[in-house]
């Protein structure tokens, strides 16, 4: 939720700044300068090439990433606030089968639709060296998939088509922990926990299954019956989530960080019902450094540049036509630089990422991508009295 830390390979666990909003660890928000104001927002254009061993296809989508804003409260207490997705769906798959006695069958897939979260956090600080802080988020919004399943070589067997619609509003919570000390004179040293609770994601669901015939050609639809209707509450259990971090920063100078995440994803469940899922785990680490940030002759000494890397194992495992199971995990490298604007403290932030996801092993599908966000970081002093007008 920052594209100053994507670019550094999403390390967030352990990094604060007086100008910079990190949701990732909301013990950082105590770290915010006092008198400030700060507003941050991205967006993303991404580019992905999905592949087999056999075919290829290309895609490319750019979306609204976050909007936040964060400001001090009193020297030791700080808040922010903002929203982002939280989930996204948007997918059409057809899947050919032939059924002796039968013939072919089509069965088609579709996914669309999403979550937004809301948030409002914060932080306080404990003395010199510790902060606490925590977010509570609203989660809304609703997806719906489809399931259809068409018989195009036979007159006797009419398709049917179900579909889930999921409708979604309920909170999320969790925690942060920041310690920082000084080692020597110019280096100082910061730990970072994380903690996101286990809940219950609650909302309402409607069972929606209809007789249908359709023209493949065409795609177009004639709905013939309705075979069931169900709608009530639902749930959905989402795992708890724990982080670590450490980083090393001199001043405005450099810093370099690391990251270790784990996701119980093991324990997900919708209305108690398992979805098989593993555990996953990520590692990441990144760096940053700016030339002469005091620089007035050179704009590029004042300009930050990062670099960084992530590797994450995923929380699904398929099995291939291979007979094993492949776990579909992540690898990237990202760079990014911050550019200051005239006669300010705020900067555009630029990052870059390229990587992939899952293997051709087996028969199943890999994506590699390129991913570029954008975003603006606003800082102003907006609490200072006036001694001179």
């Amino acid at each position: 939720m920052n594209v100053r830390l994507e670019g550094m390979g999403s390390v967030a666990n352990a990094m604060y700044g007086v100008g910079m909003i990190n949701a990732e660890n909301p013990a950082s928000y105590a770290k915010i300068d006092s008198l400030s104001f700060l507003f941050d927002a991205g967006f993303y254009f991404k580019t992905s090439t999905f592949s087999t061993s056999s075919f290829s296809e290309r895609a490319s989508n750019a979306s609204f990433d976050y909007v936040s804003m964060a400001f001090g409260l009193t020297p030791w207490w700080k808040m922010a606030l903002g929203i982002q997705p939280y989930s996204t769906a948007g997918y059409t798959m057809k899947v050919d089968n032939e059924i002796p006695e039968v013939g072919v069958t089509t069965t088609r897939f579709k996914g669309n639709g999403g979550l937004n979260q809301a948030f409002v956090g914060t932080a306080f600080k404990l003395g010199d060296h510790f902060a606490l802080g925590a977010n509570a988020y609203y989660v809304f919004g609703n997806t719906k998939t489809e399931t259809s399943l068409y018989f195009p070589d036979s007159v006797y067997y009419i398709g049917s088509r179900r579909s889930i619609d999921v409708m979604v509003s309920s909170f999320m919570f969790d925690y942060g922990m920041l310690f920082n000390s000084k080692i020597g004179r110019d280096l100082d040293l910061s730990v970072g926990l994380t903690y996101t609770q286990k809940i219950k994601l609650r909302g309402n669901q409607a069972l929606f299954i209809r007789s249908i015939e359709e023209d493949m050609d065409t795609e177009i639809e004639y709905v013939i019956d309705t075979v069931a209707y169900i709608s009530g509450p639902t749930y959905i259990s989402m795992p708890q989530c724990v982080g670590a971090g450490v980083a090393l920063r001199k001043g405005s100078d450099w810093a370099i960080g690391a990251d270790f995440n784990w996701k119980q994803w093991s324990k997900f469940a919708r209305e108690g019902a398992s979805e098989a899922l593993q555990d996953a785990w990520s590692v990441s680490a990144g760096a940053e450094f700016t030339p002469k940030h005091t620089s007035i002759s050179s704009y590029f000494s004042r300009v930050t540049y990062r670099f960084g890397g992530c590797y994450e194992q995923g929380f699904i495992s398929l099995p291939g036509n291979d007979g094993l199971q492949h776990s579909i995990n992540k690898m990237s490298i990202t760079a990014g630089v911050s550019l200051p604007l005239p006669k300010t403290m705020s900067k555009v932030n630029v990052a870059f990422e390229v990587g992939q996801y899952g293997t051709r092993e087996g028969g199943l599908i890999q994506e590699r991508y390129a991913k570029m966000n954008v975003g603006i970081s606003v800082y102003e002093h907006w609490f200072m009295k006036r001694k001179y007008r």
